[in-house]
């Protein structure tokens, strides 16, 4: 994931950085307030491991997942729906029940009638 998630969604990510640097505290995550730079330097003294060991660990834990919160945000959740666009046939719209299209009621998937 890319930096810019990580500090337009801070708090959702509080738990996973307290999990995986438990030395740190909210206190912490409440002063560095989404700066990779703040970050760095606080785990440097709070670890007291070097700059570089430190900045690797912070590009390995950003290869890790994003959090259900992030997700399930309401502007994240448009972009998908928006982006899903790209792979629908003409004629049909995102936000449109897929059973109306017939491809919910193949034999492989068949669609209960009431």
């Amino acid at each position: 994931m890319r930096w810019k998630t990580v500090k337009d969604n801070w708090e959702a990510f509080a738990e996973s950085l307290l999990d995986t640097w438990p030395d740190l505290t909210e206190e912490d995550l409440i002063d560095i307030d989404g700066s990779r730079t703040e970050l760095e330097a606080r785990l440097v003294t709070v670890t007291g491991e070097t700059q570089d060991d430190v900045a690797s660990q912070v590009s390995e834990w950003l290869e890790g997942a994003v959090p259900a919160d992030v997700h399930m945000d309401e502007q994240h959740d448009n972009a998908s729906i928006n982006d899903s666009r790209l792979y629908m046939s003409p004629g049909e719209d995102a936000s449109d029940d897929d059973a109306k299209y017939g491809d919910d009621s193949t034999a492989e998937n068949p669609v209960s009638g009431g």
